[in-house]
Formats: structure tokens, C-alpha cells, sequence
């Protein structure tokens, strides 16, 4: 009885292990692989993004000089207005912004970035 019942508390924590939400850093880690990024960094979230609990900044290498964030949220609130802020500056913000609101993952890149790397970018983050 005892095996039975330490077979199901481990069976939970696996469960919930699985279903833990991405991390900004481990985001990052896959834009790399997918061609997006280079050079991850843990950064601190500010402006439009403040109110992320973590920020991945890197750099792009189809674009030299230029970066990109990824942003992780504790709150959906707070995931759903950030995107909403971002929407509203486009102008400024440029056109690669792509954001899960399952994982609460927000990623934006640099204006200068080619459809392309947007697409590559889009294709990770609709896959968390």
C-alpha cells in the first residue's frame, strides 16, 4: 500500500513537471535553435514590458546590432496588457511581435528583422 501510494504522489509531480510554463531563458534557447537568436542573456524587464516577472534579451544575427526580448508573465492580466501596450506603439515597436497566451510568452524583435526570421520567431512561440 505504502509503494502504491509513493507510485502516485511521484506519478503527480511528473504530471506537474510537465505542464510547468517555459521560461524566458529556455524561450530564448529555442529561438537559437530555430536560427532567430544569438547570444542570450538574462536582462531585467522595463518599459512597456515592466510588468514581466522575466526577460531574455538577444542579439539577431540577420541583423547586426540589433536584439529582441523574450518576456515571461505570471498573469495572464499582465501578458494580455503588455501585448495590448505593445499593439498600440506598433509604429515604434515594429512588426515582429508574437505572444502565447497559454504560456504567457511574449517574444518582439527588432523592425530590421526579414519575414522570414519573423516566421521562424512566430513558429516557436505558437508552439509552446
Amino acid at each position: 500500500m505504502k509503494k502504491r501510494g509513493l507510485l502516485v504522489i511521484c506519478f503527480a509531480l511528473t504530471t506537474a513537471a510537465c505542464h510547468s510554463k517555459p521560461t524566458a531563458a529556455g524561450v530564448c534557447g529555442k529561438l537559437v535553435a530555430a536560427g532567430v537568436a544569438a547570444n542570450c542573456k538574462s536582462g531585467t524587464p522595463g518599459g512597456l514590458g515592466a510588468a514581466a516577472s522575466e526577460q531574455a534579451v538577444f542579439d539577431l544575427p540577420s541583423v547586426p546590432g540589433e536584439t529582441g526580448q523574450v518576456l515571461r508573465f505570471d498573469k495572464s492580466s499582465d501578458f494580455e496588457a503588455t501585448t495590448k501596450a505593445y499593439d498600440a506603439v506598433a509604429v515604434l515597436a515594429g512588426r515582429h511581435r508574437y505572444g502565447s497566451s497559454a504560456a504567457l510568452i511574449f517574444v518582439q524583435l527588432n523592425s530590421g528583422a526579414s519575414t522570414d526570421i519573423g516566421a521562424k520567431a512566430e513558429a516557436v512561440v505558437n508552439a509552446l
